[in-house]
C-alpha cells in the first residue's frame, strides 16, 4: 500500500472508531439525568452522582493514561469497552442511590480508561508510517465527523423514550429511557467488534512490550511523564491553555440550558434545547472542515491562528452574554463552538509533536486532567457569581479570562514554533521533535 493510501486508511479507522464511540454515548447523553432522576433519587444526589463520576474520571485519568503507554492503548482502549458495558448495564438494573453510584463510577473508570487512547495510537502510527505528513490536517479531517457522530447519536437518544414506550419495552420494569440503554449496550458490542478487528497496534508486536505492569514501573511512567509536561515550557504552555479553555466552555455548559429558559420565559418548547445541544456538536464539525483551510491562511503558524482563534471564542461568549433572544443566543452558541473546533486540530498538533510516543498517551491523559480541573473550576467560580449575580454577568468574567488567555498561544511564538510552521509547511516544529 502506497504512503498515501496507508494514511487514508489510518485516518478511516480512527475516524470511523472515535464516531462510533461518541455515537454510543450520544444515544444515553441527553437523557442522563433524567435516567439518573429515574431511579428514585432527587435533584441533589444527581448533582452528587455527576460530582462522583467526575471525580472518578480525574483520579484515574493519569494511572490509565500510564497503563496504556505500558501495556498498548488498543488492550487498555478495549478493557474501556468492558467497564462501559458494564457501567450501562449497572444503570439499567440500578434502582436507588447507591446502586446509580455505582453505575456512574464504573461510567467514570471508562472515561478514564478510554481517555487518549485511540488519539494515541492514531498519533504513533502515522508519524510512524508518514513521517512528514500533515498531522493537522489529518486530525481536522477526523474532527468533521466525530462530533457528527455523537450529534446524531443525541439526536437519535431523544427520540427513543417515545419509541420504547410504543414498543412496550418501558414495561419491562427499567424504566421509560430503557432503550436508550438497551441500545447503548448493543453500540459498545459492535463497537468493540470493530475495534478488536480495524485497529492494529504495532506497538503490540514491539519485542518485550505491553507484557506486563507493576506499581512500581506505573509510579515511574507517571513521574516521568508528568516531569516532562511540567519542564518542557511548551507542553506546559498548552497546558495551562487547555485548563483556561476547560474554564470557559464549563460555564457554557453550566449555565446555556437556564439561560435559553430565562430568555425564552414560559414559551419554550423543549425541543429547542435538542437542536442547540445538537448544533453544539454539529457546529464543532464544521469547525474541523475548515480548521485546515484557516492554518494555511496564516502559513500554518499554528501559535498565531490558535491565538487570534482563542479571541474569538472569547468574544463570541461575550456577545452571547448579552444576547436576549432565542435567535441571537443559538448564533453566538453555534458561533462559539464553531471557532472552538477550528481550534481543536491545531492545538492536538501543537501538542503532540512536543510528546515522545514512551509517554503519549500519559500527557493526553494529563492534557484531559487539566481540562477538567480548569472545567471543574469555571463550574464553582462562575456558578457562584451566576447565582450572586446574573448568568450574563458569569459570563461575561468567563470571556475575559478567554480573551486573556489567548496570550499562552502568543507566548508560543517566542519560543520559534511560529517561525518553524512558516519554513515547514503541514508541521508546526522542526524535524527533530517528531523523533521519540
Amino acid at each position: 500500500m502506497s504512503r498515501r493510501g496507508l494514511t487514508r486508511n489510518l485516518v478511516f479507522v480512527y475516524t470511523l472508531n472515535q464516531s462510533m464511540h461518541w455515537f454510543a454515548i450520544g444515544l444515553i447523553f441527553p437523557v442522563m439525568i433524567l435516567i439518573i432522576l429515574d431511579k428514585g433519587i432527587n435533584i441533589f444526589q444527581a448533582g452528587v452522582a455527576v460530582a462522583m463520576y467526575s471525580a472518578t474520571t480525574i483520579l484515574l485519568e493519569l494511572p490509565t493514561g500510564g497503563m496504556a503507554d505500558m501495556i498498548g492503548r488498543k488492550r487498555v482502549y478495549m478493557i474501556s469497552l468492558m467497564f462501559l458495558f458494564l457501567a450501562g448495564l449497572a444503570l439499567l438494573i440500578s434502582w436507588d442511590f447507591v446502586t446509580v453510584i455505582v453505575a456512574v463510577v464504573i461510567n467514570g473508570a471508562a472515561r478514564a480508561l478510554s481517555s487518549g487512547t485511540i488519539d494515541a495510537w492514531f498519533v504513533d502510527e502515522f508519524k510512524r508510517h508518514y513521517p512528514d505528513g500533515n498531522l493537522q490536517a489529518s486530525l481536522a479531517k477526523a474532527g468533521i465527523f466525530i462530533p457528527v457522530g455523537i450529534g446524531l447519536g443525541s439526536l437519535l437518544g431523544g427520540l427513543l423514550p417515545p419509541l420504547s414506550d410504543q414498543l412496550g419495552i418501558s414495561d419491562w420494569g427499567f424504566g421509560p429511557y430503557a432503550l436508550n440503554l438497551l441500545s447503548f449496550e448493543i453500540m459498545v458490542v459492535i463497537q468493540a467488534l470493530l475495534t478488536f478487528v480495524l485497529v492494529v497496534e504495532i506497538f503490540e508486536r514491539d519485542k518485550g512490550a505491553g507484557r506486563s505492569i507493576s506499581m512500581r514501573g506505573l509510579s515511574e511512567q507517571l513521574s516521568a511523564a508528568v516531569k516532562f509536561g511540567v519542564r518542557n515550557r511548551i507542553v506546559l504552555i498548552l497546558l495551562v491553555a487547555i485548563a483556561t479553555l476547560g474554564f470557559g466552555i464549563a460555564s457554557v455548559e453550566l449555565l446555556w440550558q437556564p439561560r435559553v429558559q430565562e430568555i425564552a420565559g414560559g414559551t419554550m418548547e423543549t425541543w429547542i434545547l435538542g437542536v442547540l445541544a445538537a448544533g453544539y456538536f454539529f457546529s464543532s464539525s464544521v469547525g474541523n472542515l475548515l480548521s485546515t483551510p484557516t492554518c494555511r491562511l496564516l502559513k500554518n503558524n499554528y501559535p498565531a491562528a490558535l491565538s487570534v482563534l482563542r479571541v474569538a471564542i472569547g468574544l463570541s461568549l461575550l456577545i452571547l452574554a448579552w444576547q436576549e433572544s432565542v435567535l441571537g443566543f443559538a448564533l453566538l452558541y453555534f458561533l462559539m463552538f464553531f471557532f472552538n473546533g477550528v481550534s481543536d486540530s491545531p492545538h492536538a498538533t501543537l501538542f503532540n509533536n512536543q510528546v515522545p510516543r514512551k509517554v503519549r498517551s500519559t500527557l493526553l491523559s494529563f492534557q484531559s486532567v487539566m481540562l477538567q480541573l480548569g472545567g471543574l473550576c469555571g463550574s464553582l467560580v462562575i456558578g457562584y457569581v451566576a447565582k450572586a449575580h446574573s448568568i450574563p454577568f458569569a459570563w461575561i468574567i468567563a470571556a475575559v479570562v478567554l480573551l486573556l488567555s489567548s496570550g499562552t498561544y502568543i507566548m508560543l511564538m517566542t519560543t520559534g514554533l511560529g517561525a518553524s510552521a512558516r519554513r515547514t509547511p503541514g508541521a508546526c516544529l522542526p524535524r527533530q521533535d517528531h523523533r521519540e
